[in-house]
């Protein structure tokens, strides 16, 4: 298969991958599990499907996506997710955080396992790297 053509299926593959775990915490894990477990545990899974979602973009985005691309990707998650540290380090020993700011944090951490930036990268990129 041409090169071309990889980086097409490296492209969805990567789609589907982080879609699949999107609705997976969704399904699984926000509207079943996290309604009965404890806080710090939450945080924990949360954090793990975090990961998760990048490092399936990363892996996918090394394989179809311009270096500029990855530069973004880790910027965005580096950025959001020491945000997001420094509020759980906050919610964890300190207080519990206000009501509109763990709004803001679960959007953004919405905004992590979602594909909205995998959509956003193809979306930006130039024709030769589909």
């Amino acid at each position: 298969m041409d090169t071309a053509g990889r980086r097409k299926q490296w492209f969805w593959a990567g789609l589907i991958l982080i879609s699949v775990l999107y609705c997976l915490y969704y399904v699984l894990f926000l509207y079943r599990m996290a309604l009965d477990m404890p806080i710090h545990e939450r945080h924990v899974v949360k954090f793990l499907f975090i990961l998760m979602v990048y490092g399936a973009g990363f892996t996918c985005l090394r394989k179809w996506g311009m270096p500029w691309m990855l530069r973004v990707w880790h910027l965005c998650y580096l950025l959001i997710v020491l945000a997001l540290l420094l509020l759980g380090g906050y919610d964890w020993t300190i207080a519990r955080t206000p009501e509109s700011i763990r709004s803001i944090a679960d959007s953004l951490q919405g905004f992590l396992i979602s594909p909205i930036l995998y959509v956003a990268m193809r979306i930006l990129a130039p024709a030769q790297a589909a």
